[in-house]
């Protein structure tokens, strides 16, 4: 797949003056009727050390330049062509010049105290991402930390019922929390091959537990929607297979994953692709599995199952 092309507005050395949270935030964008430099001046006074914003080409014209010069440490990442929300966070984070990202929709409003303590004890959980507690633009809370379930042969999620700091969240919902710049990069960042935003977030948490790392909740953290929120799709589609393929199919012997070929008969049975992709898809996903078979620490039924433990 060829690498998405994009070009960066903005100065490169430029940081916000008065910055007093040490991370950088990245702001997705969806919601039109939000006039932009408006938002962003909001989003700047909460004190960031610099503020990215992901557009595409196919937008609205915006002032770009116009923008940077009045707010300090915003930089636009203009990509050619729409691309998925995890390419997005991709290419954001690889350009965040902070080790630490609060990723952000346009249509969300912060209502967090960012005091010393809050950053440290976000920077310091050793977590890939840390979640926030949703709130619709009615202030009602979002059921949003989800945890997997078995339902007969296919994974399903399932809210919390008790939700505390420190709660372990399945993936981040609606792609929002504070990314670890280090730890991201480390799991791969989210798989752009998968377009839907279900599978793509699934995926991206299966493995990172599988992985050995942590997402998890910090209840001061609060974010609120400021129009109506749209559900995921949880349809089974190419998007699932591929998810399933990298994660709950997986084994693990002697540290060692791998991606067991009496799998392939059953995938092509099911998979209703048809013979010749389900074959291709499966010899890239056991690839795929071989060179990262190290990285592994338990398979995807043993999460689950721990999960209900819990």
């Amino acid at each position: 797949m060829a690498a998405t092309s994009y070009k960066i507005i903005g100065e490169e050395g430029v940081l916000s003056r008065s910055y007093r949270i040490p991370w950088t935030l990245l702001v997705l964008n969806r919601s039109r009727s939000i006039f932009q430099a408006d938002s962003l001046a909001a989003f700047s006074d909460a004190g960031f050390t610099e503020i990215i914003s992901i557009e595409n080409s196919s937008s609205r014209q915006r002032s770009y330049s116009q923008i940077v010069r009045q707010i300090k440490g915003v930089r636009f990442i203009v990509t050619d062509t729409a691309i998925c929300t995890g390419e997005q966070i991709n290419i954001g984070i690889a350009a965040s010049r902070c080790p630490f990202v609060a990723v952000i929709w346009n249509d969300m409003q912060f209502r967090t105290l960012f005091t010393d303590s809050f950053i440290h004890e976000v920077e310091h959980s050793g977590s890939l991402c840390t979640v926030p507690l949703l709130h619709s633009n009615l202030d009602d809370l979002i059921p949003s930390v989800l945890v997997p379930v078995m339902n007969k042969k296919t994974v399903k999620t399932i809210p919390m019922a008790a939700i505390k700091t420190g709660t372990s969240a399945l993936f981040p919902f609606d792609y929002t929390g504070v990314y670890s710049k280090k730890l991201f990069q480390l799991v791969g960042g989210y798989d752009t091959e998968i377009k839907s935003s279900y599978w793509q977030k699934m995926d991206f948490g299966f493995r990172s537990w599988l992985w050995g790392e942590k997402i998890l909740l910090n209840s001061s953290f609060r974010l609120y929607y400021t129009s109506d929120f749209q559900q995921d799709d949880t349809s089974i589609d190419h998007g699932y297979r591929r998810f399933y393929l990298k994660n709950l199919a997986v084994h693990v012997r002697d540290n060692l994953a791998y991606l067991p070929k009496l799998q392939l008969f059953s995938y092509i049975l099911r998979s209703g692709e048809g013979l010749m992709l389900s074959l291709a898809d499966f010899k890239e996903a056991s690839a795929w599995v071989r060179a990262n078979r190290t990285r592994y620490i338990r398979n995807g039924q043993t999460l689950i199952s721990d999960w209900q433990k819990e």
